[in-house]
């Protein structure tokens, strides 16, 4: 058996049951409590997920059932953040008024992120196919959230089986596989057309009654020759004052199918970053704000020291941009506010 690595930064994770902050972001993180063996969210996700936070500069904290089921949650953060991990674990510990605080959330503005997991939780119905025939009826579900009318029909069985590792031989994460996703540019003209991101046993997305409203499909599988190429992966839609983005698949981490290692992809958590960024901002000023901004991605040596540096004549002089800093991951990602999106950029190492 392959042994595997994940490459993240190790945190200790408090409990949650606390006074709530005011924050940018809340990420829901049931991980650390004994008492909830079924918690929904998986550790590496959630930990993947503050570090991208982190370095686009925004302010957190996480929350538990605990903290959404007892709070109006509008008086304290502009994103909720559900990530993956197994949805039937929040529906185990978030109740009815939890529900209830989340919806509302949105409605008076807020924002909800859902990655996988947090996908199906907010969808209406989820069908749910492990690793059987693909003739085998699906297990159907009917989840309570309902901020989507939609069903999340997972998995895509011959490109992944959830708890096969046949594809990558990765047998301590079966069900993992990277797949490409087509970008939307006349939504997200901002992205690459193609990112490379980590399918991990998610959904496509099947509209209500077979015809879509007011969704915005965001991004489609490529994936040729299996059946969910060309299928909607992330969508889009408004739920009241507020807005609700679901992706089928996991930008915030990535496997090396070579060496069965996650790590976090630079690319792919570019496009998670324009995404945070578009959905954090004001919907009537988040175009022009997300698309004169700019985010840079350095490889660096943890516990080393760096500098970045900036030129405004195409690379002939270099000044120091910011101050040095200290790698705490084997990369770097920053925001350049707009006014400076135009300066050319490097990291050197601080001797």
């Amino acid at each position: 058996m392959k042994k595997l690595r994940i490459l993240l930064l190790a945190f200790f994770v408090a409990t949650s049951s606390h006074a709530l902050n005011i924050r940018d972001i809340a990420i829901y993180n049931d991980t650390d409590r004994d008492e909830w063996p079924e918690g929904g969210a998986w550790l590496p996700l959630v930990t993947a997920t503050q570090v991208l936070v982190e370095a686009l500069g925004y302010s957190w904290e996480f929350i538990d059932a605990d903290d959404v089921n007892s709070n109006d949650l509008s008086q304290y953060y502009k994103i909720i953040f559900f990530p993956g991990g197994w949805a039937g674990g929040f529906n185990e510990y978030i109740n009815e008024t939890g529900y209830q605080n989340i919806r509302d959330f949105i409605a008076d503005g807020g924002a909800y992120m859902g990655m996988c997991a947090g996908a199906f939780f907010a969808s209406d119905q989820v069908f749910w196919r492990e690793n059987f025939g693909l003739d085998t009826p699906q297990n159907v579900y009917d989840y309570p959230l309902d901020l989507w009318p939609g069903i999340s029909d997972g998995v895509i069985l011959d490109f992944q089986p959830w708890n096969s590792s046949t594809q990558t031989g990765c047998t301590d994460l079966p069900g993992a596989r990277m797949v490409d996703l087509q970008i939307d540019q006349s939504l997200m003209p901002e992205s690459d057309p193609i990112v490379n991101v980590l399918y991990y046993g998610g959904p496509v997305f099947r509209p209500p009654s077979g015809k879509w409203s007011n969704e915005q499909v965001i991004a489609r599988y490529e994936m040729d020759g299996f059946s969910g190429d060309e299928e909607p992966a992330m969508i889009l839609f408004p739920y009241g004052n507020g807005r609700v983005f679901l992706s089928a698949v996991h930008p915030e981490l990535s496997i090396n199918e070579a060496t069965c290692e996650l790590f976090d992809g630079a690319t792919s958590r570019i496009f998670l970053g324009q995404i945070i960024a578009r959905m954090i901002a004001p919907q009537e000023t988040a175009e022009v704000e997300i698309d004169l901004s700019r985010m840079l991605t350095f490889k660096t040596v943890l516990g080393l020291d760096y500098q970045i540096e900036s030129s405004a004549d195409e690379g002939d002089t270099w000044q120091d941009y910011g101050d040095p800093i200290e790698a705490d991951g084997f990369e770097y990602v920053t925001k350049i506010p707009a006014g400076d999106a135009v300066l050319e950029f490097r990291i050197v190492l601080v001797e």
